[in-house]
């Protein structure tokens, strides 16, 4: 995501998401990557089911909504998708938009997936995605 000249990125990664789907959530697709040290703090290993609990916890209470871990790659009708790209690297296809296009994740990138959109996810060995399902207000 680009920030705007008269913006200032917020200084820490979690501030920097919850300040990106505060702008984007309902929109979409969009890309967020995050600049310094692993976002969610966790050493390389310790899996994506934990981040994605994690992240869910912090989201909801930074956004005042549900939001819970994802079990398909698929943002429902009533809800965006939220990926986040834990270790490795990954190739998503996203289906369900006008134009199928690829996005590359590496880690630390987020992508929001608007109402309705899905992906095909092609993970390299070792990756670690984790996926969000944050419903619509």
């Amino acid at each position: 995501m680009q920030w705007g000249q008269d913006e200032e990125r917020p200084a820490d990664p979690e501030s920097e998401v919850v300040a990106f789907l505060n702008r984007r959530l309902g929109t979409g697709p969009a890309l967020l990557w995050t600049d310094g040290e692993q976002p969610d703090g966790n050493p390389p290993g310790t899996g994506p089911t934990h981040g994605a609990a994690r992240w869910a916890d912090t989201l909801r209470h930074h956004l005042g909504r549900p939001v819970e871990p994802a079990r398909q790659l698929t943002a429902p009708e009533d809800g965006s998708l939220l990926l986040f790209q834990h270790h490795g690297g990954s190739r998503v296809r996203l289906t369900g938009t006008a134009t199928h296009q690829d996005v590359r994740l590496r880690p630390g990138h987020w992508l929001l997936l608007p109402p309705g959109c899905g992906c095909d996810l092609q993970c390299r060995p070792g990756a670690e995605p984790l996926a969000l399902r944050i419903p619509t207000a």
